[in-house]
């Protein structure tokens, strides 16, 4: 997380042993200080085996290792939207209402997708041209438009996305970008009405290394997540299994870019609410979510983190209700390991919650649980209908929850909001 500088002050004491005390008195020295070694022992095994408990349990449970056979839940009326594939990221402009996703081939994540280490630059070149999507919610067509000004031959690679509203009608798109050359955020602008998009620029930093999602700030400024500390080898897999919490948050404008937060375990999709003024971040591999508030230097203070039971990917906020709509992977191993296994398809539970803000009474203060936040069951599948699900968008003026997928056939599918939420 971010972090202030803090300075420690250290006292160091001396103590003085003089030699009127008899040997008897020393025996009794050292029988204290052999209790005290002993008692100091017993103490750090007890601690570590607390957290190797308290890591296995929520390991085994994350990651949905006893859970009995999944039964749908809230899937009736969804319906996938044809000819599109693994549509990681959705977002929707509820004014013009038209919605914004980048699809791939299913198939080929296979073989290109560094967030899950698939490294083959020698891959079919499908696997390097990506669509940018753009889908009426009214009348369900969608149009996978050009983008103009982008230079011949660019690697389309797309990931997270975002953008920022400069006029009704204008919109600025970050989106990433895992180019063979490294990844990077393209910067594309869209009037609304338009069946193209402009190519601006592409930015690449050495701090945006190993990128997956992005928060618009401003129409060149944004926060972006990187996933893993390590892109592969071997740190990458420790840093995977052990669920370490080494990977960050950069904030990135024309002026500045820095470490703009800390200290998680798989930083992976970003919303933020409308004003900009609260941003979730989700912990893939911590199965949970950092709700964040910029300062005014632009570092990111935690608010608070909402621990989960499965492995979270991007949360979208429903500015109706004032709550987020967080899509994940219910049993991610079956999905991880179908993603080495060429021709067959990704069946990969899912799993949609709603987080909202609890009325201040609820929240008693010797409850068990200290969240200020509820957690509610959305939708489930065992991932024949929907699978791999990274995300839910929802516009309640049409009724619609658009759910995208990371790695499927069925990249984008159109749902009814279940009634109740």
């Amino acid at each position: 997380m971010a972090e202030s500088k803090k300075v420690i002050k250290t006292t160091t004491t001396t103590s003085r042993t003089t030699s009127s005390g008899s040997s008897g008195k020393k025996a009794s020295l050292s029988g204290v200080t052999r209790k005290t070694i002993i008692h100091g022992t017993l103490a750090v095994l007890a601690l570590t085996a607390a957290l190797s408990y308290s890591f296995v349990k929520d390991y085994v449970i994350d990651l949905g290792l006893l859970l009995p056979p999944i039964q749908p839940l809230n899937t009736f009326g969804c319906v996938a939207v044809p000819g599109l594939e693994a549509c990681e990221d959705v977002h929707i402009h509820h004014k013009s209402g038209l919605a914004f996703t980048a699809c791939g081939n299913s198939e080929l994540r296979k073989s290109w997708f560094p967030p899950m280490v698939k490294l083959n630059a020698s891959a079919d070149p499908r696997a390097f041209q990506d669509k940018f999507v753009i889908y009426n919610l009214e009348s369900g067509n969608y149009k996978a438009v050009e983008i103009k000004g982008l230079p011949t031959g660019t690697d389309l690679a797309f990931h997270g996305l975002d953008f920022y509203e400069k006029s009704p009608s204008e919109l600025v798109f970050f989106l990433i970008n895992h180019r063979r050359g490294g990844s990077v955020v393209e910067v594309f602008e869209y009037q609304i009405g338009d069946d193209f998009v402009q190519y601006k620029e592409t930015i690449k930093h050495e701090l945006i290394f190993t990128p997956n999602d992005i928060v618009a700030m401003g129409p060149r400024s944004f926060y972006v997540s990187n996933d893993h500390k390590y892109a592969k080898g071997v740190m990458r897999e420790i840093e995977l299994v052990l669920r370490r919490p080494w990977s960050d948050v950069i904030y990135h404008s024309p002026e500045e870019t820095f470490v703009a937060f800390s200290g998680v375990a798989s930083a992976n999709g970003m919303t933020s609410t409308p004003d900009r003024s609260t941003i979730y971040l989700s912990a893939c591999n911590g199965g949970g979510m950092h709700v964040l508030k910029p300062r005014v230097d632009h570092t990111l203070e935690e608010e608070e983190y909402i621990k989960l039971d499965y492995f979270v990917d991007n949360p979208s906020f429903d500015a109706d209700t004032g709550s987020i709509f967080l899509a994940g992977h219910v049993q991610p191993l079956l999905f991880t390991g179908q993603m080495k296994s060429p021709g067959v398809p990704v069946i990969g539970p899912s799993k949609i919650v709603k987080i909202s803000k609890k009325k201040a009474e609820a929240v008693a203060p010797s409850s068990a649980s200290k969240s200020s936040y509820k957690v509610e069951t959305v939708l489930v599948d065992d991932g024949n209908q929907i699978s791999t699900s990274t995300t839910a968008a929802l516009d309640r003026q049409h009724n619609v929850m658009l759910v995208g997928t990371a790695a499927a056939a069925k990249g984008l599918l159109r749902c009814p909001i279940p009634k109740g939420f």
